[in-house]
This record gives structure tokens, sequence and C-alpha cells, in this order.
């Protein structure tokens, strides 16, 4: 059984000032799905050891809709990492698969996992060759690099069986699906900040109170945080990693600051890892908003890593979707010949003028969402090589904020 949900909020740091949705996660979008998948490494880990891999699975959709498209953007602030399906949507504006976070090794797994759920799917709908066709979606899957706890790297690959169960458990807010934070899921195996971190949500809500009350929009992100240094962590503009580390240096004995004690220094993408966010949003949307959107994820994260952040060896890719409804993609009645006739749909697209409040959101979201896979993930784990992988020392940290946090 899950313990209950401690989030960043629980050590005394409010990131921004839009209010959050009933969950404060990504499931406060309407129709979001999720699941996760968290399994041991290998099947002949030490007796220690307790280092896991596993998926995250988002159907922006009821799983019933998968097919349905949704306008996206992208952005990638430093690629040294892999998001499939990027060329599909550059080009036609849209995804229209379920998004995928795993670890390195497993992205060619999901990949299959995806298309075998997208399969049996069109086949339990009875289609046809040529409607799959016309369907066509490549699949969206993500990947960061879970070295440092996953040092045995073969071994982090997932299994079909493991994919396949994780795709059945897609669950909306309205089932009672919730998204597990830190080592779970695809977060299985990160390390942020040198910390164990992994996967992490948040959310917020505009519109009532805003100017607009006939119409509420929530913002939702999903983050698979595996990058920065100690050094580098900032929680509320407190320089929190510094004084972590002034205060082992100080210690008589280092073993007394096992519990934030980072592993010996790696090299590589290894070192500097990586880090993905998706932001869902169900305000309506254009592409090159959405890409705009997707940009700004990098605000967010800057407010946690600071300086630190897109270093060589990081695959910092960031997603944005809107699932508000833009009609199928599809011709309603198909010709023959080489060329087709034209068929428009309409399309309510957010103003301008109107954007500046989703810039926020997704800013404030994305750092309390990698803030938040921080704490999740605060347990700490034992690497397949068997060094142990200290958790951030919440109790710490609460007591820095308390010092050093200013309020206003």
């Amino acid at each position: 059984m899950s313990s209950p949900r401690m989030t960043i909020r629980d050590l005394g740091y409010t990131p921004g000032t839009l209010p959050p949705g009933p969950a404060n996660s990504i499931l406060d979008v309407p129709g979001v799905h999720v699941s996760q998948s968290t399994v041991p490494t290998s099947a002949s880990l030490a007796a220690n050891v307790t280092a896991t891999k596993g998926l995250t699975i988002i159907s922006p959709r009821p799983p019933h809709e998968f097919y349905k498209p949704c306008a996206a953007g992208t952005f990638t602030f430093n690629g040294n990492g892999c998001l499939t399906g990027t060329s599909q949507i550059e080009d036609w504006g849209f995804t229209n698969t379920p998004i995928a976070f795993t670890n390195s090794l497993s992205l060619g797994t999901v990949f299959d996992g995806c298309w075998d759920w997208v399969l049996d799917r069109q086949d339990a709908m009875n289609w046809d060759g040529l409607t799959r066709a016309r369907h066509y979606g490549t699949p969206v899957v993500g990947e960061t690099a879970d070295w440092i706890i996953n040092s045995d790297v073969r071994s982090s690959r997932l299994g079909k069986e493991d994919i396949k169960s994780a795709f059945e458990g897609l669950k909306g807010a309205e089932d009672g699906g919730v998204v597990q934070e830190g080592q779970e899921g695809g977060g299985a195996g990160m390390t942020c900040h040198m910390f164990t971190g992994g996967t992490g949500t948040s959310s917020r809500v505009l519109g009532s109170g805003m100017g607009n009350v006939e119409k509420e929009y929530t913002v939702g992100v999903l983050c698979q945080s595996n990058y920065g240094h100690t050094t580098d962590l900032i929680i509320g503009g407190v320089p929190v990693g510094k004084l972590l580390e002034k205060e082992l240096a100080a210690q008589s004995k280092p073993d007394d600051g096992a519990e934030f004690h980072a592993p010996p220094d790696p090299a590589g993408r290894t070192k500097d890892g990586s880090i993905l966010v998706l932001i869902i949003t169900d305000a309506p949307f254009a592409t090159h908003q959405l890409r705009r959107l997707a940009r700004h994820a990098t605000v967010g994260l800057a407010s946690v890593g600071g300086h630190g952040i897109g270093r060589t060896f990081s695959g910092d890719i960031f997603l944005a979707l809107s699932t508000a409804e833009d009609g199928p993609q599809q011709l309603g009645v198909r010709g023959k010949g080489q060329y087709q006739h034209t068929e428009t749909y309409a399309k309510e697209v957010v103003k301008n003028e109107s954007i500046d409040a989703f810039f926020y959101a997704v800013a404030e979201a994305t750092e309390e969402a990698v803030l938040n896979s921080l704490v999740g993930g605060r347990g700490g784990t034992v690497g397949v090589s068997g060094e142990s992988i200290g958790g951030l020392p919440v109790e710490k940290v609460r007591g820095i904020l308390e010092r050093y946090l200013v309020k206003v």
C-alpha cells in the first residue's frame, strides 16, 4: 500500500500564485487517464537492493477515444534524449496515441507495446486496413537514462508483459486514478539533483475570477525528472542544494550525512541525466501556441535547477497537448483519384492576449511537479551495484525553508 502523498507544499513552499486543481495532478484535466507499472530491475538482485524500473502511460483522452487527435507542440531545450513521434507532431500539429515515459533501454519495447495496444483497440473496433491507415499515429514515447541506480543497464529493459499490464491499468480521476510520484512508473530508477527523483505532477486552474467567469481551464503537468547536481538545487529562491552540501561538509563524520549523500561523481549522460515534461490542457490552443507553452516549461525547470539545467549530456524535452475538440482529421466523404476535395472544421482558439496566464500556469506547475518528484522520492533506494542513493532529506529541507524562505 502506498503511503499518503507528501508534496513540496508540506515542506512550507507553494510555487506561484495560481490555484491547483482538486488533486494537484495532471489527472485534474478532464478525460486524462494514467497508468504506471513499477517492477524490480532484475529477478536476481541482491537481498539489500531495492532498485526498480517502470513506465508511465498517459492517455490524453479516455482510452476508447484514443484515436481522436490532440493538437500538440514540442520544445527541446537540450537534445541528448528521445521523444518519438515528434516529426509527426511537427508536420501535422497533432498526436493521436497515448504517451509513455520510461527508461532509455525500454524505449523500443515500450514503443512496440504502444503499437500492440493501439492495434488491439482497432481490432476491437473492427477497423479494416484503410481505416487504420487513415488514423495512423506514431506512438509518443520518451526516455531518461536510469544508469546511476540501474547500473547494470541491460537489466533495465522492460518485458512485454510489464508493458501490457500497464496499459490495462489506465484510470482517470473519476475511476480513482492517481499519479504515484518519485520512484514509480517511468520515474523508477531516476535521480534528481543526485537524490532519488522520478515522477512528479501538479496542476493549475485558470478562468474563474480572472475576467472569465463562464469557463475554467486546467493545465496539468507530469514530469520524469532525472537531471541535476545537488549544488544547483533551488527551492523558492533558496539555494537548498548548496546549504545541504555545506552542512554535509561540516560534519565530522561523513557517514552522518548518509541520508543526503550523493553517489560518486559520474560522467556523461549518467551524470547530467534528462527530464521529460508533459503539459496537457483542456483550453483550445493552436499548434504554434502549444509550442510556446512547451517552451515555458523551461521557466519552471530553471526555478529548481537554476544555471545547471540543459547541460550538454542532458535531454530536456517538453510536450504540450490540448484536449479541446477539433473534430476528425479525416474527410467525411473521400473521393477517388489523386486529389481530394477540401473540407474544413471550425476551431475555437485562445486569443494571443489571453496566453500569458497559461505561461504562468505551465511554469508554476512544472516547478511544482519537479519538486514533487523529489519529495515523492524521499525514501531513497539501493542501486543495482549495492550503493545507497539517498532521498531528499525532507525534514532538513523543511528547516532550511523555515529559516531562509522569504514569505510575502
